[in-house]
């Protein structure tokens, strides 16, 4: 009988304003992009963390959970595997102060995904699920 796999979660949030998506540029590796949110704290909900690593990363206080669009399961070394799980947020106005954590960020469309270098090696495809999911959450909004 073999070992459980041991791994971290890390939430991160999708938000796309004028239909184009925010990407974090990481400062500790230059050049590697992320999405804000980050993992939970000893004795933390898992909404009281994403709302705090959105805080700390973006500066925004007030913004909605959406539903999650997508998660996958990936190593980064072979002692450390990550769950990542992005979910769409919501905030139209606020704005963007980075931490210290990233040295920039840029709002992209989903044609210029391919453009970048992303830290978890299928966050691409998971960001485009979230546009699939604004387009979709659009559709219902204008009905």
């Amino acid at each position: 009988m073999g070992e459980f796999q041991k791994f971290f979660v890390s939430q991160v949030g999708i938000l796309i304003r004028d239909s184009k998506c925010l990407i974090l540029e990481f400062s500790k590796s230059p050049g590697k992009w992320g999405l804000p949110g980050g993992r939970v704290d000893e004795g933390e909900g898992k909404e009281e963390a994403f709302r705090r690593e959105i805080k700390e990363e973006l500066g925004i206080d007030e913004f909605q959970i959406h539903n999650t669009v997508d998660y996958d399961l990936f190593y980064v070394r072979p002692s450390k595997t990550v769950c990542g799980i992005v979910s769409y947020i919501e905030n139209s106005s606020s704005e963007i102060i980075l931490s210290d954590e990233h040295k920039s960020f840029a709002w992209v469309t989903e044609d210029e995904l391919d453009n970048y270098n992303f830290i978890w090696p299928t966050l691409s495809n998971m960001i485009k699920k979230g546009f699939e999911y604004n387009e979709k959450n659009k559709i219902k909004k204008a009905q």
